[in-house]
């Protein structure tokens, strides 16, 4: 091999042709990009789509302890209107 100032160095002369025949073109690194950007849009999507059902289940969750709460404070009020009454 001659010796070349490495400003000249190219890829060629680093590598052999069985070498240079795997490398990605600009085409294959653009449809993974692609591939990539469909996958993530569609992780976030069923990523909404999941959270929204949990928060869902949540809030009925949290409207079934507010009605129970509302329950027990009305029977609280009658025990306490009752004692009341038989307190005087």
């Amino acid at each position: 091999m001659v010796s070349k100032p490495l400003e000249q160095v190219t890829l060629a002369d680093l590598a052999t042709k069985d070498d240079l025949k795997d490398l990605a073109t600009k085409n294959d690194i653009r449809e993974l990009r692609q591939e990539l950007k469909n996958d993530i849009t569609e992780l976030r999507q069923e990523f909404k789509q999941e959270t929204g059902s949990a928060v869902n289940l949540l809030l009925g969750e949290i409207g079934k302890i507010a009605a129970r709460q509302e329950e027990m404070a009305g029977h609280l009020a009658r025990l306490v209107a009752r004692s009341d009454g038989v307190m005087r």
